[in-house]
């Protein structure tokens, strides 16, 4: 791994772990190792020795409880770490923040993006994102009323567990905290932060971005930020090597989308196009992408005659994705599916929807640089051609 420092740990009776590595193994053993190349289990059937590079995620078999109560709080660091609170205060430039399950923690508010204390629901999320995706170049106090956010452009000063003092125009004022919905700092553009090598779940249900790892008698991180923090091992849900060897399609923009009706026109016509345009993570016809009798929470839905592109983000080595006719139209739709890596074809199936099960696809992308995911019309023209690729992604 890039960075990260896994130092060397030998244990009598170490804790039991579950790992997963990028191949589809699942490894189940004690921990009796760990340092910057290699990770050890001692396994039912001995020792099993896995490089980090190959690694999934890492975690105990028996997971820490999660808190009894929500977090009062969500904190965003400028890294993307999120930590869930049950404190929040800052004096003097310094954010003092307690997390959900009790650990205590000191950084420079510098490093806060933004603090969100209201409940969140999917009309409120919708106005919270619009509002850090604004550019503002001052703080924003938010505030919210029947489901509605307003906000307040100034500099947010101390905060206690009462009020946050605000400063508007030039005069500070306290406002109550049983009135703001969150908090959004003004951070000026700066360099760019190290790339987090992996990502950390402990027991408050935080998400922290880690740049480096140690493993003592504690687990030791240093964030992407600069904060370091340390945690014992048993407080770990999960540590996420996954960054960087896996992306998920629907991550990536495409580099060309090619879309072309059964029944051609003179002209292009872009409400057609628009139309019968691929979906993400939803189905062609609005609903949940389903195959069989599974929900698919990541995935496209592409109808016939769609091809698709993508330019690599760097070295992969396999495609893997679910495909088949999305359970709301079957037993309608016949489509073939055609996978290419730069000129290569690496699949070509017929998938209809009387198909007994979905196609699992496995493919090797080495040395490709593009990849072409063609839904071609089938023998029964485009009635009902929506194919769901779940899951797709590509690893290295």
């Amino acid at each position: 791994m890039n960075g990260v420092l896994l130092a060397t740990l030998l244990l009598s009776a170490g804790p039991a772990f579950e790992v997963r590595t990028l191949d589809g193994r699942t490894v189940n053993g004690e921990l009796t190792g760990l340092d910057a190349a290699e990770l050890t289990l001692t396994t039912a059937e001995g020792e099993a020795k896995l490089p980090v590079e190959s690694l999934l995620t890492l975690s105990p078999k028996a997971p820490p409880k999660s808190p009894e109560q929500p977090p009062a709080a969500r904190i965003e660091l400028v890294d993307g770490s999120s930590l869930a609170a049950a404190e929040y205060a800052v004096s003097d430039g310094d954010a003092k923040v307690k997390l959900a399950d009790g650990l205590e923690a000191e950084l420079p508010v510098a490093r806060v993006a933004n603090v969100r204390f209201g409940e969140q629901t999917s009309a409120l999320a919708e106005q919270w994102a619009r509002l850090l995706a604004t550019g503002a170049t001052n703080d924003l106090l938010v505030v919210g009323r029947n489901e509605v956010l307003d906000y307040h452009k100034g500099i947010v000063r101390d905060v206690t567990e009462e009020q946050v003092q605000f400063e508007f125009e030039g005069d500070v004022l306290p406002v109550k905290r049983s009135k703001i919905y969150g908090l959004i700092y003004y951070r000026p553009p700066a360099g760019a932060l190290p790339e987090a090598a992996c990502g950390i779940v402990d027991a408050s249900g935080s998400r922290w971005q880690a740049r480096s790892l140690s493993l003592s008698d504690q687990l030791h991180w240093e964030t992407p930020a600069g904060l370091s923090l340390a945690r014992p091992l048993a407080s770990i849900r999960k540590i996420d090597f996954s960054h960087g060897k896996i992306v998920y399609l629907t991550e990536l923009e495409p580099e060309t989308l090619d879309f072309t009706p059964f029944f051609g026109t003179a002209k292009e016509v872009p409400v057609i196009a628009e139309f019968f345009g691929p979906r993400t993570n939803k189905s062609l016809s609005g609903g949940p992408l389903k195959l069989g009798q599974k929900v698919y929470e990541n995935g496209l839905a592409l109808h016939s005659r769609t091809e698709i592109t993508y330019r690599l983000p760097g070295r992969f080595s396999r495609l893997k994705a679910t495909a088949g006719i999305d359970e709301a139209v079957r037993p309608h739709g016949n489509v073939r599916l055609v996978v290419r890596a730069d000129e290569n074809v690496l699949l070509e199936e017929t998938l209809t929807g009387e198909d007994e099960a979905p196609l699992a696809i496995d493919v090797d992308l080495t040395g490709a640089r593009r990849l072409s995911i063609l839904v071609d019309f089938g023998d029964k023209t485009d009635i009902a051609d929506h194919l769901d690729l779940c899951e797709a992604r590509i690893i290295k």
